[in-house]
């Protein structure tokens, strides 16, 4: 793989940097409006198995949890601004932390392969605090002078989910 130039090695880990504080600041709006019209946006679990395990697989490699397009995003988050979202009455306080971005060159010279860690911290109404890590891989578009999210799949470390809802964004 080779790296991107570092302008836009720069430009895409602003962009990153810029989407956690506002996914952190849950305005929505403003990160629907860095996602192409057709954002492919999931997250998988993976399935953890000893190594010496060699029988059939009994499941797909990777479990999604979720596997979203532009119009179950958008349903997503009209969701929060109907007032009867349990889980955030009072609002969860969320942080998103990123880090080890590396971006790469694709075959498309206007799109780059962006790989981070995402950590999210919750915490929510009684102190429970929930702390989740995942990997992610994007594909980033470059359309004139701005980046659009294309696709992004982010998977869990760990193998179960830690939380009882996963209704926020990585």
């Amino acid at each position: 793989m080779i790296q991107a130039p570092d302008d836009i090695y720069l430009a895409l880990q602003r962009q990153l940097y810029y989407e956690a504080r506002i996914l952190s600041a849950a305005q929505y709006d403003e990160w629907l409006a860095m996602l192409a019209d057709n954002i492919n946006y999931a997250m998988e679990m993976p399935q953890r198995r000893f190594k010496e395990d060699r029988t059939p697989d009994r499941a797909p490699r990777k479990t999604p949890i979720f596997d979203d397009d532009m119009a179950a995003l958008k349903m997503r988050i009209a969701r929060f601004n109907t007032g009867f979202v349990w889980a955030e009455n009072p609002i969860n306080a969320i942080r998103h932390i990123v880090s080890s971005v590396e971006v790469f060159e694709t075959d498309d010279t206007n799109q780059f392969s962006v790989y981070s860690i995402i950590e999210v911290h919750r915490s929510r109404l009684d102190a429970e605090r929930k702390r989740l890590t995942a990997g992610r891989q994007d594909i980033w578009q470059k359309t004139g002078s701005e980046f659009k999210l294309l696709t992004r799949t982010a998977t869990l470390d760990d193998g179960v989910v830690l939380d009882s809802n996963i209704n926020f964004f990585f």
